[in-house]
């Protein structure tokens, strides 16, 4: 059954996701610096701490097709470890005193968990709220159980 929670100061995961957040938009600054030096045009992408992939534009299909791996999921494609893009991203990276964190991962801030589950985490004017199916029965401290229809009502704003 899915669960609907507001995340409050006493939770870890409210501090992770505020930190995940400040950190995603430095890497995602970092990275338009480094692509607009580059002469990569494409503003879709996926990075991490040691990879670097785009889903090629025309132009950069042409002027980088020898760097580029073969695409997988939707035309992404990752440069090769080996070429100088790679390796000028993971410098960049390391100039910059800045590593890649991952999306906070909601049911490891549960106690009881294993198999499949979903999960969503945003926020909204200050305030983080998570869901999670299924949560089982044992609610972590910080988290404070809200009804659907008011989840839904903040996802109703937002959008």
């Amino acid at each position: 059954m899915e669960r609907y929670f507001i995340v409050t100061e006493q939770s870890k995961l409210r501090k992770d996701w505020f930190a995940y957040k400040e950190n995603r938009e430095k890497v995602i600054e970092l990275y338009k610096q480094y692509t607009e030096q580059a002469g990569i045009e494409s503003r879709e992408y996926y990075v991490s701490d040691d990879e670097i992939y785009i889903i090629p534009t025309e132009k950069d299909s042409t002027k980088f097709l020898p760097l580029l791996c073969n695409p997988i999921n939707d035309g992404l494609c990752k440069f090769k470890a080996s070429s100088k893009i790679a390796k000028g991203w993971i410098k960049a990276l390391k100039d910059a005193d800045l590593k890649v964190q991952q999306k906070p991962m909601v049911i490891l801030y549960f106690k009881s968990f294993g198999g499949r589950y979903r999960s969503r985490i945003f926020d909204h004017n200050d305030a983080v709220y998570c869901s999670i199916n299924p949560a089982g029965e044992v609610i972590p401290e910080g988290f404070i159980e809200i009804k659907a229809s008011e989840f839904f009502k903040i996802v109703e704003e937002i959008n």
